[in-house]
């Protein structure tokens, strides 16, 4: 089970997940994903996986598609942080923003 929360305020849209992004979920998370951004192309937007338990690899290719869009990342636990880390290092390979997106 996955749970998402878009909370749209001023200066920032967060997306908050909840649960497993696994199988059918991350698609799920890729239409409010898109949503979001077609809504508001320009706004600032984090992604909150604090209370993300496991990843699968199309999370991952999602996860590292938001993020080389400009979305910061969050993430809380040594599971989640090890993805992330490899997200933004892969990114940072790439050419694109090396920002912690642990941290705020």
């Amino acid at each position: 089970m996955l749970r998402i929360y878009i909370h749209d305020e001023v200066p920032v849209t967060s997306i908050v997940v909840e649960g497993k992004l696994i199988g059918p979920w991350v698609q799920e998370l890729e239409k409010c994903w898109e949503t979001v951004v077609a809504a508001h192309p320009r706004k600032s937007m984090v992604v909150d996986l604090a209370h993300v338990t496991f990843i699968d690899s199309d999370g991952r290719t999602l996860l590292t598609r938001m993020r080389g869009t400009g979305a910061k990342l969050l993430s809380s636990g040594v599971l989640i942080n090890s993805i992330v880390a490899e997200i933004e290092a892969q990114q940072g390979r790439n050419g694109t923003s090396t920002d912690n997106g642990s941290a705020l």
